[in-house]
């Protein structure tokens, strides 16, 4: 499995390397000595999610608000186009976008670190979405900002997303400024 690092601070892509055949695939999607290589501590991981989503689906942007949580996410079934926005206002990546296309064949997966925010958008019929937290869901952190916001410009691929009610009333990124300070002022990337 290969590590490759992005602009981003602590904002890891890992790639690893299926192994097909005429059955079909098989591939190894959590390596703990990878993760400690990159300087990520996989037993923080303490919750796991999946959500299914149908093509067109908008999630995000999402994030968790006080200390913030590390994420790795990948895409089980199907493909996404997914981004990443740096939202630590005592780096110079503030506000900086990376976006990446998940998919069930080159099955990379990316390591979100705290005080960044996620989403993403179903390309394919049905997508599978995987995520790890090193948090426990508090829903009294829960913190959107909105996914057209113009001052972040996603090039989102599908027009006409389908929407949460959540999502659709996501406050701006300049909204969200004062909280985000309070929050992730003097959060550093660990990695």
């Amino acid at each position: 499995m290969r590590v490759h690092h992005t602009a981003i601070p602590g904002l890891l892509v890992f790639e690893p390397e299926p192994k097909v055949d005429e059955r079909g695939f098989f591939v190894r999607t959590l390596s703990a000595d990878v993760l400690a290589r990159a300087g990520v501590d996989q037993a923080r991981f303490v919750q796991e999610n999946q959500s299914r989503s149908r093509r067109g689906t908008l999630r995000g942007l999402h994030l968790r608000g006080g200390p913030g949580e590390a994420k790795l996410v990948r895409c089980s079934y199907g493909r996404i186009f997914d981004v990443v926005v740096d939202l630590r206002p005592s780096l110079p990546t503030f506000a900086r976008l990376e976006s990446f296309h998940l998919d069930d064949v080159r099955h990379l997966h990316l390591h979100i670190p705290a005080g960044c925010a996620h989403g993403f958008q179903t390309l394919s019929d049905v997508a599978d979405t995987c995520y790890h937290h090193d948090q426990f869901y508090d829903p009294s952190l829960d913190a959107s900002v909105a996914w057209d916001d113009p001052e972040i410009a996603i090039p989102w691929p599908l027009a006409d997303p389908i929407l949460s009610d959540r999502d659709r009333g996501a406050p701006s990124l300049s909204e969200m400024r004062p909280r985000l300070d309070q929050w992730f002022a003097n959060l550093r990337p660990e990695y």
